[in-house]
């Protein structure tokens, strides 16, 4: 009987040479994946900001000024009780019923919006658009992340202030806090309202420089546009009176609502 010598299968170091070509091919491939990725997940980001864009703008459409709340206002809880604020404090029940949240900073808006839209929407389905990508999409349970952190989208200063206080100058007087109406805003598609202050999407965290991160970044503009810009690109802010002359781009923008930041 004859036998087919023919027929045999790898040698050892076929074998490894097959191995080692497709580890190569892999390694090739694993970043193309990463920046697909990436790229996927600040997508994401950009549809986060544009649906709690156009939220905001119904909001203002229904109550004739953007999110915000007056200094000083009783807080308005469940069966029609009213709660006192302290002189000068914001507060609101927070995104979950029966917790409510005051502080003495009227800038602390930029995240406590959330209160206030959680009054307008409902929280459940609105909350996975309220954080960056990447993080827990489940509504928090009690103090487990600080409130501030539980948001984050971040809502621009000059969007609960008069413009007025955005010019030098301006003095620290409660009486510069105030709605805005989206007729207020000269430059909608040059003027940020909200952007994505954790971008934590990212493997790695960016460099922060002047209390932002130096990296490109979710933004959604006055006119319901959303694009990704760097920060440190945007308009030089000028000093807060109210927030200890902070200079923040985005939340400082000269002219406040009046002014651009690209």
């Amino acid at each position: 009987m004859r036998t087919n010598t023919n027929n045999r299968g790898f040698s050892l170091i076929e074998l490894l040479i097959a191995i080692g070509i497709i580890g190569i091919l892999i390694s090739l491939a694993l970043p193309a994946l990463g920046k697909a990725r990436l790229a996927a997940r600040q997508t994401q980001g950009l549809a986060n900001i544009r649906s709690v864009s156009i939220s905001f703008e119904q909001y203002a459409g229904q109550f004739q000024s953007y999110p915000f709340i007056q200094p000083g206002a009783e807080i308005q809880a469940p069966g029609g009780i009213k709660l006192p604020a302290q002189p000068g404090f914001i507060g609101c029940e927070w995104i979950r019923p029966g917790a409510f949240l005051m502080s003495s900073d009227p800038f602390d808006m930029e995240w406590m919006w959330a209160g206030v839209m959680a009054k307008f929407m409902p929280v459940e389905s609105a909350y996975p658009t309220w954080v960056s990508p990447g993080l827990p999409t489940r509504l928090p349970e009690g103090d487990e992340i600080e409130a501030r952190e539980q948001i984050s989208i971040r809502y621009t200063n000059s969007f609960v202030a008069r413009p007025d206080l955005f010019k030098p100058g301006a003095k620290d007087d409660l009486k510069n806090i105030a709605p805005v109406r989206s007729g207020e805003v000269l430059y909608p598609s040059s003027k940020v309202m909200l952007f994505d202050a954790h971008l934590a999407y990212l493997t790695k965290r960016p460099k922060i420089r002047d209390n932002h991160y130096d990296e490109a970044t979710p933004m959604g503009f006055a006119d319901g546009h959303a694009e990704a810009r760097n920060p440190l690109s945007a308009t030089e802010g000028i000093p807060n009176v109210m927030r200890s002359n902070r200079n923040i781009r985005l939340h400082s923008t000269p002219d406040g609502v009046r002014g651009k930041d690209f």
